[in-house]
């Protein structure tokens, strides 16, 4: 049984890095906007048409011992809607105070994909008020495959063409300008998954019947 699941997890690995794919965009403006503005405890998952349908892993962070809740900021009173940090939330889990809803000095926001690694590119920020698109204003994005992690500090500007290759997780970091997260693009699905999920539960169903027999 040991052989036949190892062969199995062999030919998932395989799938993520060679199976047929389609692109997906991550977009978690559109997740404010229509999953409500809200606080996430570290380690939440969340799973939505705005998210391009990943399982996402949220979790936010402040230099030091304290800790940051990932934010989902909406867009009253002109300010720009996405994803950011905030210090403390009310009992309706908004954010208090409602100003405090973007990453700032020392705040991070990290992105799991839980589904496997993925192909980050094109990443798209709103500022508190205007899209950060075009902005030579910096920011250090970190990302991590497996045991290696890498930083690169980039303009938005920069970000908003770059290829970050095969991700686990991505996370953000304030350098110089105060910001919100709006998109991800093209990020590859792997097609075959959903099949070679369905023969590995198919497999241990044998497995189990057999055992029992």
């Amino acid at each position: 049984m040991k052989r036949i699941a190892a062969a199995f997890i062999a030919a998932i690995s395989v799938s993520f890095a060679a199976g047929s794919v389609s692109a997906t965009v991550i977009d978690f403006a559109d997740e404010a906007l229509n999953g409500g503005e809200r606080g996430l405890a570290d380690g939440a998952v969340l799973n939505t048409v705005a998210l391009g349908g990943l399982n996402l892993q949220f979790d936010g962070g402040v230099g030091g011992a304290a800790s940051d809740f990932a934010y989902f900021n909406g867009a009253a009173n002109g300010r720009m809607p996405g994803l950011g940090t905030c210090t403390a939330l009310n009992k309706a889990g908004k954010c208090s105070p409602g100003s405090d809803d973007n990453i700032t000095v020392n705040e991070f926001v990290r992105v799991t994909f839980l589904d496997g690694a993925f192909n980050v590119r094109n990443l798209s920020f709103n500022g508190q008020n205007a899209s950060l698109d075009g902005s030579s204003g910096l920011l250090k994005i970190t990302t991590g495959l497996g045991a290696v992690v890498s930083s690169i500090i980039m303009s938005f500007a920069e970000a908003n063409v770059f290829d970050f290759g095969l991700v686990d997780w991505i996370q953000f970091d304030f350098v110089d300008t105060e910001f919100v997260v709006a998109s991800i693009s093209d990020v590859p699905v792997p097609g075959a998954l959903p099949l070679l999920l369905s023969g590995l539960a198919g497999l241990g169903f044998a497995a189990s019947r057999r055992k029992k027999a």
